[in-house]
């Protein structure tokens, strides 16, 4: 109810980023519970984890589906033995009301079957029923540790027509992020980019996955940066607002930034409570 002469309050660049953020989560033992500390309707982010499998993955986000959860499960296209695999694993799907998934390349050596890469799974669904009306790919701000930039561009332009949004990996270095995305909409790049943030994690935890995920040039700008290594060297846990800040800080530069995917780590808790902290 609004009453006369009541004051209306501008939300701030860090609430606009956080306001309908998404949460990755990991699909061990246990994680469903976890996520039951977000609001329902929330959208969660289910990983394609090798060591559980694709088909952890479809299990966790159709049991989220049905506690009121927007699912969105990933599909590493290097874990799939080939289109009779996808075709079981979308038709699980069904009358799930999942509408949405996330298409990566995924790391496996060698590739369990027929695709290479996610251009190679984007285009093998886009020539077969599936229900998904979103469909999200990675994009890599400071790059890909095996893969040259060049090649990334060109893998991008590649899956930009079967893809309505791209989400970013990890990134602590907001110039290099706010580059890249000049960079990719000058080559002709127009998705909404999704930035990829950490959640209210173990700094140790984040430490040892930035540096598996290929994000080392983050960690070395956070070397440089002496005061936020500070920061991060007395929590226990990291503290996101100040990157979340630096990132809100952009959404009215015509990036197209649209919003913000939290990985958690499956510390769901910690990082929701953050999130309402700064909405």
């Amino acid at each position: 109810m609004e009453f006369a002469g009541a004051v209306t309050v501008e939300s701030t660049p860090l609430a606009r980023l956080l306001d309908g953020p998404r949460y990755e989560v990991i699909p061990v033992a246990g994680i469903e519970a976890k996520v039951q500390d977000l609001p329902e309707g929330s959208t969660v982010a289910v990983t394609a984890s090798p060591a559980q499998g694709l088909e952890r993955t479809i299990d966790v986000s159709t049991v989220l589906a049905a506690g009121g959860y927007r699912a969105v499960p990933h599909f590493s296209a290097r874990m799939l033995t080939g289109r009779s695999e996808l075709e079981r694993l979308v038709r699980r799907l069904d009358g799930t009301g999942i509408d949405e998934a996330f298409v990566i390349g995924g790391d496996a050596t060698p590739p369990a079957g027929v695709y290479a890469d996610a251009g190679d799974l984007l285009e093998e669904l886009a020539g077969m029923a599936h229900p998904f009306k979103r469909i999200g790919i990675g994009g890599y701000p400071e790059g890909h540790p095996l893969i040259a930039d060049d090649l990334l561009l060109e893998a991008l332009l590649r899956k930009q027509p079967h893809a309505t949004h791209i989400v970013t990996q990890l990134c602590f270095d907001t110039d290099a992020l706010v580059s890249w995305v000049g960079a990719i909409r000058e080559a002709g790049v127009d998705l909404p980019v999704l930035v990829g943030l950490p959640g209210v994690v173990e700094r140790r935890k984040l430490a040892e996955i930035s540096l598996k995920s290929g994000v080392g040039a983050s960690l070395r700008y956070l070397r440089k940066n002496r005061r936020q290594l500070a920061a991060l060297a007395r929590s226990r846990r990291y503290d996101p607002t100040p990157l979340a800040g630096a990132v809100a800080a952009h959404l009215d530069d015509g990036l197209g930034l649209g919003g913000v995917h939290l990985f958690t780590f499956n510390q769901v808790a910690p990082t929701r409570e953050w999130v309402a902290s700064n909405s």
